[in-house]
């Protein structure tokens, strides 16, 4: 079955393995310390590593299984996504605005998968004609101007911006770059948490997320640049200077995406968006960093380093 597969996932399956492996001892170690004295802490901690693992496992597979799995995955996940999103602003109280967004998504990664790597479909225009149509075929003006625009930016979001991730497997090296991009963009949430706990002092934007520091941030480019000059050998052909480039477009998109989507947790009153992973929240609460990386990292691919 490996001889199979895709030499970047055979390549890559030690370092997550090593990854994980690390991570169950250090979890083990910390939750002998901590039991006593932080219980909800140490069930957190064991949620979040049985959610890493379960998500690891379904990225994986599909990559496996080609780029028709993949698209069907991301496709699933953008619309689950959507729907985290609708729940949150409000939009299901437009159940037909709702539907023709949901629609919309499908049909914007249905062109993600059959136009390959072409990033050229018209996401913007065909998504504004065919929502603003919407109340006009039905003669309703009361709030409609703020639920067609609410459900724009969904569309945009979760469709447009989300396909990118699907995109990026029909590039050259495409398995391999979305094994990077997925693996830094994780580490970068993991390493900036971690770096702001232990030497946070500036807060970045204590408006929109309170807890995010200056020192997070930067500990985070430093070790998402160290791991993608580590692990970028063994699954993309890119020059030293081209992983920096890379890992800078992952630090810089993941930071922006993660603030993005804490404004709109902040104006709408709610802290997690969902509960569908649990230690983590929901889907868009692990995927939020993903929505800034992805077009980012594509366009960079695609024509910078071809």
């Amino acid at each position: 079955m490996i001889g199979h597969m895709d030499p970047a996932i055979v390549a890559f399956l030690p370092v997550l393995a090593l990854v994980l492996a690390v991570a169950l001892v250090t979890i083990g170690v910390a939750s002998a310390w901590l039991r006593d004295r932080q219980p909800e802490l140490v069930r957190e901690l064991w949620l979040r590593y049985a959610s890493w693992v379960a998500m690891a496992a379904v990225v994986l597979g599909a990559l496996a299984l080609g780029r028709d799995a993949w698209s069907v995955l991301i496709a699933l996940l953008s619309l689950a996504s959507f729907r985290e999103y609708a729940r949150a602003v409000g939009l299901w109280r437009d159940g037909v605005l709702e539907v023709v967004a949901c629609g919309l998504i499908l049909i914007i990664h249905a062109g993600a998968w059959w136009a390959a790597c072409s990033t050229d479909f018209p996401t913007d225009s065909m998504a504004t004609l065919a929502l603003l149509a919407v109340p006009v075929l039905r003669d309703r003006f009361e709030h409609m101007l703020q639920q067609v625009c609410l459900a724009l930016l969904g569309v945009l979001c979760f469709g447009g911006m989300l396909a990118h991730v699907a995109y990026l497997l029909a590039l050259p090296r495409g398995t391999g770059a979305v094994l990077l991009l997925l693996f830094l963009v994780s580490l970068h949430d993991v390493a900036a948490f971690v770096a702001g706990k232990l030497a946070g002092r500036h807060l970045l934007r204590p408006a929109l997320s309170p807890r995010k520091t200056w020192e997070g941030a930067l500990g985070a480019l430093v070790v998402v640049q160290v791991a993608a000059q580590a692990l970028g050998p063994l699954v993309v052909e890119w020059r030293r200077l081209e992983l920096a480039g890379f890992a800078i477009l992952v630090a810089l998109g993941a930071t922006l995406g993660d603030l993005a989507l804490a404004m709109i947790k902040r104006d709408v009153g709610i802290k997690d968006w969902g509960s569908a992973l649990p230690g983590h929240g929901g889907l868009l609460d692990r995927l939020n960093s993903l929505i800034f990386t992805a077009p980012i990292c594509v366009h960079y691919v695609r024509y910078v380093l071809s």
